[in-house]
């Protein structure tokens, strides 16, 4: 994808914490950030909503970031079931994400 290390490193995220908040493996993120694979529209729209950015952004079609923002409980129904689908060991990942994000 054409902006996802942009993305990623303004938010100070490494691949590897990306792709757990993704719910993929580090390879996987990896080839998506290379340009070697694509993520499906499901997982499109959900980068987008991480970042916040529209999708015509996050694959270049658009220098407009479209401020694409779910509405909050949206946002907390998506959070809730990522952090439910995961192990022990990567809700804590994700918690220290999230604590990064607030500073």
């Amino acid at each position: 994808m054409i902006r996802l290390l942009e993305l990623r490193n303004e938010k100070g995220l490494s691949q590897r914490e990306l792709a757990r908040i993704m719910n993929v493996s580090q390879g996987t993120y990896n080839n998506w950030e290379n340009a070697n694979t694509q993520p499906s529209i499901e997982q499109l729209i959900s980068l987008a909503n991480f970042f916040e950015v529209s999708v015509d952004y996050l694959i270049g079609r658009t220098d407009d970031m479209g401020n694409a923002v779910q509405p909050r409980n949206q946002s907390l129904d998506y959070a809730g079931k990522l952090i439910n689908s995961v192990d022990t060991e990567t809700q804590n990942a994700i918690i220290t994400i999230l604590k990064k994000l607030q500073k």
